[in-house]
């Protein structure tokens, strides 16, 4: 099944909207609204209407919004009203403005609560590391495999800490880009901080795919097989 346009549901051909057809993205990376992912869902298995991978789910609640639909929504919503009437420049910059310090503080509220994630599933991993070395103290026999474990959590870890650390940039960045736009004289230096917001807004909506991808969930470590007390 292949996306009819970018706006709208590729299922129901309804454009997404704030309320039950708020666009949802699922793990395997393809996006539909709310409305037509819960009646997708049978026995607690969502089964994705363009790649048919199998997902565990109840209700369409537990995938993340996507919100760079939604501002993609609101900036074509925006620019098709554009087209219908003539608006005085000031007025248009003005809604620009407000328009991409909503597509931030959006993000800003992604990085967060991503953030938020990764700093619990570090302190898993912590857990899992002290459950290691007590393993290694009790039982001889799981020693090496153990090691191997400790390895593992330490890369795990590494990873974790490069991707807050970009996280925490690019949180920084966005919060910096708030300020910028309220602070234009002219039109050309408003579209040139709403141009800077677009690169820094690309760059975080990168970030949260990645750590989506690379954490789907942070109860699990992925690269260890582990080894629990």
């Amino acid at each position: 099944m292949m996306d009819n346009k970018p706006e709208e549901c590729s299922v129901c051909y309804n454009d997404y909207d704030d309320n039950q057809l708020r666009p949802r993205t699922l793990p395997c990376g393809h996006t539909f609204c709310s409305q037509c992912i819960d009646n997708a869902i049978e026995n607690g298995q969502l089964t994705c209407p363009n790649c048919r991978a199998q997902h565990a789910a109840t209700a369409a609640t537990q995938f993340p919004i996507s919100y760079a639909v939604e501002a993609f929504v609101r900036k074509l919503k925006d620019i098709q009203l554009t087209q219908k009437k003539t608006v005085p420049v000031k007025k248009k910059l003005h809604s620009l403005v407000q328009e991409q310090k909503s597509s931030i503080s959006s993000l800003i509220t992604s990085c967060e609560e991503v953030l938020s994630q990764l700093g619990e599933y570090r302190g898993q991993l912590g857990d899992w590391k002290t459950c290691h070395l007590q393993l290694q103290d009790r039982l001889y026999a799981l020693v090496e495999q153990n090691k191997s474990a400790m390895k593992l959590l330490e890369l795990e870890d590494t990873s974790v800490v490069n991707m807050t650390t970009q996280g925490e940039e690019g949180k920084t960045q966005l919060q910096a880009m708030l300020g910028s736009l309220d602070t234009g004289n002219t039109p050309q230096e408003v579209y040139t901080t709403i141009g800077t917001a677009d690169e820094c807004s690309m760059k975080v909506e990168d970030w949260l795919q990645k750590c989506r991808e690379l954490f789907p969930n942070v109860k699990t470590v992925h690269t260890s097989v582990k080894v629990r007390c």
